[in-house]
């Protein structure tokens, strides 16, 4: 049965007023399935799984939320095991109508069709691992507005849920959570945002939008969800670190409570992948999570083919948090490496 909830639209424009006022909240350590399954939940070293769920099945009509996709992988979890929420941003439809395309080009959109279709939000083309799609605008006002009200839904239904202990901010990319366009042409990204690719500045404008968008989302995760940790993810864009270095910039103001973390979905072991933007994250004070690049068993995503130097670069970045896949605690692939991650960051971040 469906689990359906209508935002007031009072709360559509309410203030920002966060309740935690700057005090610590309980964030999470140790590591965290990517994704919940029967199997994974048997492990003993996992000390709680990521709950990943679209925008279009949360809110598959404007203003009527559906929260048992959500339900659904809570359900799986043991009794104790905590969870921590990824709300996926991003295109609200595909190009692809031939029925006979492999299922992923076929996938449903990330972002309500309605955000188009009834609130006619301005998209622009692009496309998403070979596939075409209408992506609509992060900075568009509308899209902000309704991104929050989502938020406000859903932290109204699980911010008192004391076994949540993390919120990634949507955004509206290729996957909708990563802050990346891997694949899409500059030139796409620029004229999208009204800029000339050929202004000398025409990066750092756009950079401006971004990071608007990215703070007005992110205040909106902070105020649905007053009492919990925040991470927001962070890629290059335009093969520089300028936007993320703005954003890490932005998230150590004093108005972010010390709530807002950095996401890298993208732990790999190597050094050379997004080299600049290691050496960022390594130097960053604040909170750091993340998810393992792939399984174990693709060698080819990691230093000659192994897979614990993934724990190495975590510890090394200091990172309180990662989501190994749920193959690795399926398969008890790295149950050793599992356990004493676990432990360092218990020591690590005791009382913090």
């Amino acid at each position: 049965m469906k689990i359906l909830y209508t935002l007031p639209l009072l709360l559509l424009s309410a203030p920002l007023i966060s309740g935690a006022m700057g005090k610590d909240v309980e964030k999470p350590t140790g590591t965290y399935a990517s994704k919940i399954t029967p199997r994974a939940v048997q492990n003993q070293h996992m000390q709680g799984g990521l709950v990943r769920v679209t925008w279009s099945e949360i809110e598959p009509q404007r203003g009527r939320f559906d929260f048992t996709p959500i339900e659904r992988q809570l359900e799986l979890l043991k009794p104790g095991m905590n969870w921590t929420l990824a709300i996926h941003g991003g295109w609200t439809s595909t190009n692809v109508a031939d029925q006979s395309a492999p299922r992923w080009r076929r996938a449903r959109a990330l972002a309500p069709g309605w955000l188009v279709s009834e609130l006619h939000v301005e998209t622009f083309a692009m496309n998403f691992r070979g596939n075409p799609v209408q992506m609509p605008k992060y900075w568009d006002p509308v899209v902000q507005q309704r991104l929050k009200a989502m938020l406000t839904a859903v932290g109204k239904r699980y911010r008192s849920d004391p076994r949540l202990k993390l919120i990634y901010v949507p955004q509206m990319t290729s996957n909708g959570t990563e802050g990346h366009f891997n694949g899409v042409p500059s030139q796409t990204l620029l004229e999208a945002a009204g800029l000339n690719p050929r202004d000398a500045d025409a990066e750092q404008q756009f950079g401006d939008l971004w990071l608007k968008a990215a703070a007005g989302a992110t205040h909106s995760v902070l105020q649905a969800f007053p009492d919990k940790a925040v991470a927001f993810e962070v890629h290059e864009l335009f093969r520089s670190v300028a936007i993320p270095q703005r954003l890490i910039n932005e998230f150590q103001k004093p108005e972010y409570e010390n709530r807002v973390g950095l996401g890298m979905w993208w732990i790999s072991g190597k050094t050379e992948y997004q080299g600049n933007l290691l050496r960022l994250l390594k130097d960053y004070p604040g909170d750091l999570y993340g998810q393992i690049i792939g399984r174990s068993d693709q060698h080819y995503r990691f230093p000659n083919g192994d897979y614990l130097t993934v724990f190495q670069q975590a510890e090394a970045l200091g990172m309180r948090y990662i989501e190994p896949w749920n193959y690795e605690f399926e398969h008890h692939t790295c149950d050793e490496a599992l356990k004493n991650f676990n432990a360092s960051a218990r020591v690590r971040y005791a009382g913090s």
